[in-house]
């Protein structure tokens, strides 16, 4: 059955009396239920493929959409209740209209009067007065003519309280066709926009407007979509009928253009038609040689070839013309994106060094030469830790860390379906579940943590020099940073006072323990090992082994990790801070972890 539905409307011209009535509250209240019962009818629906869509899929291997169909893919599922509309001054009366009229001088008059069948409304103390086919904007001055015959010396003011309703037939290839019931001061879009649009097989070029056996309009929706242009859009009236023919012969355009489609042909048209309704060639290709090809039995053969500029497209494509079911395509070879080659490259210096900024590296000059050759590092530099840091190891640390994150959430998801599936116990079920979703909170704090893209530089101990940097070639944009040398060690984890301590040479890795106030009862001191500053671990056995009598260096990190059953959850917490330390990402990956 066809459906029907309420209130599209147009926004009128601002300084014109808006639409009031003293019933308002009530229509308001019906508009917002037969919103409601539009919203519910008007969801939007994938419209089929049609023939040339799946054609043009076929032979370019891209679903093209036809010019115009995005237009009509949402329909709005909510309106404004009719009472909020302002009415347009070239609104014809007519019956049903509610008017509300106001005079006072020589004349009393407050009425809301409905036009009658006969197109004239009764005002008391004056009669009958024929108003329907009256423009609003000539509404009050008609008025004022009408009433003037009686009285004389009053004023007046009249606008519209209640809009009539129209029924309007939207037929044809039309994505719902069907009876629909408007507002009256509704136009075609209005009624397009309500009904969907052309359907796959629909004519976007040629929808047509039926009043009794003439036509009163013919819409082309790509004056609209192309330039802007709907003066052919008319007002609807009671009765109207919509008719969407089938769509005329087709083309398809793709490449380097900015809105790849299917496009209708209307008349004769050539390719700098078709190539100005999909807006030009791409911005890659603007002012670049573009080949304009066509498909001829089953192979692209080139029709023209040129400089993306205004001119030279109005110059040849104009006098191309394009046949139906023609696919074009537009290739720049210079759009094509190439990485591009450096000639010159440059790295960033800072910290403690001579000389800091941006500087040029020559061909193959190493970490060591680049230093030696500014000047080296200050007396208050630490080359121990200095830190050199490249995007591209960045980018592949961070995707090893995506993959065993991504692995880590797989397993366990897995394994906590199968533990769930083997047991019945409630308790049992209770402790499987927040054990899962700690891990699960894990999984998150994992994700977050951001490769730094550094290189772990190997030095031997706290007074490295200059001179003990590796011969490291240098990548265009490498950072290097060489921090001021630090007089502290930090101690972390299941310690009674996590805390930095003063370096002294002389202490060990017992001392700075001691400091902390030894290990907690939960702490595993056969597991400890020490984050270097050069961004190394360092550990004897077990997980990464004893350390025992160690020497400590200024700015390393102490860590001694909490006991825990191999086979629990928290052991998955030792295994990724084994990870971020072969990342080079130390005490910020573990920071994720305690947090």
């Amino acid at each position: 059955m066809p459906g029907r539905m309420q209130g599209m409307e147009l926004p009128g011209e601002r300084g014109l009396p808006s639409i009031t009535s003293n019933r308002a509250d009530q229509r308001q209240q019906a508009g917002q239920q037969n919103n409601q019962q539009f919203a519910r009818q008007a969801k939007p629906a994938e419209q089929a493929k049609g023939a040339f869509e799946t054609y043009v899929e076929t032979v370019t291997g891209n679903r093209l959409a036809i010019f115009g169909h995005d237009l009509f893919g949402d329909v709005p599922t909510t309106f404004s209740p009719i009472d909020a509309v302002q009415v347009n001054p070239e609104y014809v009366i007519g019956s049903g209209d509610e008017l509300q009229i106001r005079g006072w001088g020589m004349v009393n008059i407050d009425v809301n009067a409905t036009v009658d069948r006969s197109g004239a409304i009764y005002i008391p103390q004056i009669g009958s007065v024929k108003v329907a086919g009256v423009k609003y904007r000539d509404l009050q001055e008609h008025l004022k003519k009408a009433i003037g015959k009686f009285f004389s010396n009053f004023e007046l003011t009249a606008s519209i309280a209640q809009t009539r309703a129209l029924q309007i037939y939207v037929v044809g290839h039309a994505a719902r066709p069907g009876t629909y019931t408007l507002n009256a001061m509704s136009t075609l879009l209005n009624a397009l926009f309500a009904s969907g649009g052309p359907d796959a097989s629909g004519s976007m070029r040629n929808i047509q407007v039926k009043r009794g056996a003439e036509t009163v309009t013919t819409f082309d929706l790509y004056d609209m979509l192309a330039k802007g242009d709907k003066s052919r859009d008319i007002s609807l009236r009671d009765g109207d009928v919509i008719y969407i023919p089938e769509a005329g012969p087709l083309v398809a355009l793709t490449g380097n253009v900015k809105k790849p489609g299917i496009f209708e042909l209307k008349g004769s048209s050539s390719v700098a038609d078709i190539l100005a309704f999909a807006g030009g060639v791409d911005s890659s290709a603007d002012q670049k040689q573009i080949i304009v090809e066509k498909n001829v039995d089953n192979h692209y053969k080139t029709v023209a070839d040129l400089v993306a500029d205004k001119s030279a497209i109005a110059g040849r494509l104009t006098s191309i013309p394009v046949q139906p079911t023609d696919i074009l395509r537009v290739f720049s070879p210079a759009a094509m994106p190439v990485q591009v080659q450096v000639q010159n490259e440059y790295v960033r210096v800072s910290g403690e060094v001579k000389q800091s900024g941006v500087f040029q590296i020559k061909k193959g000059e190493t970490l060591r030469e680049l230093i030696s050759r500014l000047g080296g590092a200050t007396d208050n530099g630490y080359v121990y830790a200095t830190q050199l840091k490249r995007e591209s190891v960045k980018r592949a640390q961070q995707a090893k860390l995506d993959e065993v994150a991504a692995r880590f959430e797989r397993n366990l998801e897995s394994t906590g379906a199968q533990r769930l599936a083997n047991t019945t116990d409630k308790d049992n079920i209770a402790t499987i579940t927040a054990e899962i979703e700690r891990q699960r909170s894990l999984v998150q704090q994992l994700r977050a943590v951001k490769a730094e893209g550094r290189i772990v530089l190997e030095l031997p101990d706290g007074e490295a020099q200059v001179k003990h940097l590796p011969d490291l070639a240098l990548h265009d944009g490498d950072s290097i940073y060489i921090p001021r040398k630090p007089g502290t060690v930090d101690v972390l984890g299941s310690v009674f006072q996590q805390n930095s301590f003063i370096y002294k040479s002389r202490r060990s890795i017992n001392d700075y323990l001691a400091l902390a106030g030894g290990p907690t009862a939960t702490g595993d001191t056969s597991e400890l090992y020490v984050i270097r500053a050069d961004g190394t671990a360092q550990s004897g056995s077990g997980w990464f082994g004893g350390v025992g009598g160690a020497q400590v260096n200024p700015g390393d990190t102490i860590v001694v990790p909490e006991e825990t059953d191999r086979s629990s959850w928290r052991q998955s917490l030792k295994e990724w801070t084994a990870i971020f330390y072969q990342f080079g990402l130390g005490a910020a990956g573990l920071k994720v972890l305690k947090d």
